[in-house]
């Protein structure tokens, strides 16, 4: 019986980690496609001739990110 419950807890933990590791990668995927969608508007409000500033507060990137994009 020690055995099952013992197998049974590591089962458990396995599933555990798993999920973590899934949700994790979830989260940072969702994370990336933001900033991506984020640096497309940005490019877009830079093309329109917005200012650097207010495309970094738009956008909420980096104002040095903003900068590198109109180059």
């Amino acid at each position: 019986m020690k055995q099952v419950e013992e197998r049974y807890e590591a089962s458990k933990m396995a599933y555990r980690d798993i999920k973590n590791s899934i949700d994790t990668a979830k989260q940072e995927g969702r994370i990336e496609g933001r900033t991506e969608a984020n640096i497309e508007t940005a490019k877009r409000l830079l093309a329109m001739g917005l200012p650097t500033e207010q495309v970094a507060k738009a956008t909420q990137l980096p104002l040095d990110m903003v900068q590198n994009l109109s180059y």
